[in-house]
């Protein structure tokens, strides 16, 4: 590769050898990759410490430029694992076999760092204009570096941006790389584009599966209490669980979304998790981080008028949520009982938003059935690596060698928690509550099939790495979950006649 220069050693006027062909400029972010280097900096360095938001501010203040300088010397890049516009990439690659000395150069906004190592791995560029310390290149700035540089008409350019248009303006060739029908068309009402790299936009289905709605399922357990109770007829519980099922379905798609920003480097690794919408660029980090904003505002406006200590219980899970995302999912053993915990919180909130009776054995039974569904998640993600060959997971606490420990301990976790429904079902609470309560014993033997058949589908290596969307998706789960409902409808039967 020839030499590089970043902003601060360009010169009006300074020549770049070339033949025929002008220049050709691409930019980075949002164009030669799919993702923004200054928001996965930002991320990583929050990620180390949630205190160094404050210094992210201190630095803000000094400038843009400032911040992405401060923030590359605090981060680290790993450009093999970023996702590329591939068209772009091959575009350029053509260009340079075609035209061996025609000038192709990385003209970006992001700070020279960064666009070094970028531009070293893809290796078609000649030359890096980039931003530094003090020079913060975008729009007029980098317009006009490329127009001292090369004249007027002297650059072709690749760009995304509504900054870029101040390029185009100078540019002979106007290339655009968006996924944005609205950008494209008010672009091309401007310019003369000559070449398009369309990236599809992200269909509705991909923006629901970053929400993770299908998660959503999980909030049902903040019915379980009042179930429980058989208050069936009770029209303003049903109310209150409703909004408190909205408000916190909400409060945990923003809380997926922040964890899957942070996790972007060890989902790129992941062999499922690496088609996740933000880890693969299929939508922005920034619109990530807007979606996120707006969830938990809305969230929080429905929590005003719900019970505060449902909001209470909230926000305690929300700070354990981000606990989790932020240093303690690294903590093996620890990390699966954090994850254990959350699900018995919503029991929790449950039981706070419409003042039902607390339950030892209800509680008793969440902590040990999802614990086993937690060691269940690692297995099957120490699995995925045995079979990739791989000792360690990006970002965890595991290794492959753990494997027989985990599934022990999950299995036995799971036939507690059934023993657990068995003393239960002798309590005298239960006499009290259901005709038939002989009728219930049936639950154990149904139970223990399904926690047998969940490890052993998780041993053979077959288990999704969520157990929970195993589950909604296999038909002998709902099966089986149907059953129970019958069963538990038999038991209290007579109470209806």
């Amino acid at each position: 590769m020839n030499e590089q220069v970043t902003a601060t050693d360009s010169k009006p006027g300074a020549a770049v050898e070339q033949g025929s062909l002008p220049p050709l400029c691409v930019d980075l972010d949002g164009t030669l990759i799919k993702s923004d280097l200054l928001i996965e900096s930002f991320l990583r360095f929050v990620k180390l410490n949630p205190l160094h938001f404050f210094w992210v501010l201190v630095w803000l203040y000094r400038g843009k430029a400032h911040l992405k300088y401060k923030l590359a010397a605090q981060n680290w890049l790993s450009p093999e694992l970023i996702p590329y516009n591939q068209e772009v990439v091959t575009y350029l690659r053509a260009q340079k076999k075609a035209c061996p000395e025609r000038a192709i150069i990385l003209c970006t906004a992001s700070n020279e760092r960064l666009a070094r190592q970028v531009a070293e791995y893809v290796g078609v560029f000649d030359e890096v204009i980039a931003s530094n310390e003090h020079d913060n290149i975008m729009g007029s700035a980098k317009a006009k570096i490329l127009t001292d540089r090369f004249g007027h008409g002297g650059f072709d350019y690749i760009g995304n941006d509504w900054n870029d248009w101040k390029v185009w303006s100078n540019a002979r060739q106007v290339l655009v790389a968006t996924q944005s029908d609205r950008f494209l068309r008010q672009t091309q009402q401007r310019f003369t584009i000559d070449r398009i790299f369309r990236e599809q936009a992200p269909s509705p289905r991909e923006y629901l599966k970053a929400l993770r709605v299908h998660q959503w399922t999980k909030n049902a357990l903040l019915f379980i209490p009042f179930l429980l109770e058989q208050r069936f007829d009770d029209v303003g519980g049903w109310i209150t669980l409703f909004f408190c099922f909205i408000s916190f379905s909400l409060l945990a798609s923003a809380t997926y979304i922040w964890n899957d920003l942070l996790d972007l480097d060890s989902d790129r690794v992941n062999i499922i998790k690496k088609k996740r919408a933000f880890a693969s660029g299929r939508i922005p980090l920034l619109t990530g981080i807007k979606m996120m904003i707006g969830l938990v505002a809305i969230s929080v406006l429905i929590f005003m008028f719900l019970p505060p200590a449902f909001a209470g219980v909230a926000l305690l899970y929300t700070v354990i949520t981000l606990a989790y995302s932020f240093k303690l999912k690294k903590v093996p053993i620890l990390d699966v009982c954090l994850l254990a915990s959350l699900y018995t919180l919503r029991i929790i909130a449950g039981m706070l938003a419409v003042s039902a009776a607390w339950s030892f054995w209800l509680l008793a039974f969440s902590m040990f059935f999802f614990l086993s569904l937690a060691l269940a998640k690692r297995v099957s993600e120490l699995k995925n690596l045995e079979k990739r060959e791989l000792n360690q997971a990006s970002g965890r606490g595991y290794v492959t060698s753990d494997l027989d420990l985990l599934q022990m301990l999950g299995v036995v976790s799971g036939f507690v928690s059934v023993l657990v429904v068995a003393l239960y079902i002798n309590s005298d609470k239960v006499a009290s509550m259901y005709a038939v309560k002989e009728v219930l014993w049936l639950l154990c033997p149904v139970l223990l099939f399904w926690v047998g058949r969940i490890w052993m589908v998780t041993s053979r290596g077959k288990m999704h790495e969520d157990p929970i969307v195993f589950a909604i998706r296999d038909r002998v789960s709902l099966q089986t979950i149907l059953i129970c409902g019958v069963i538990v409808a038999a038991a209290m039967s007579a109470n209806f006649l």
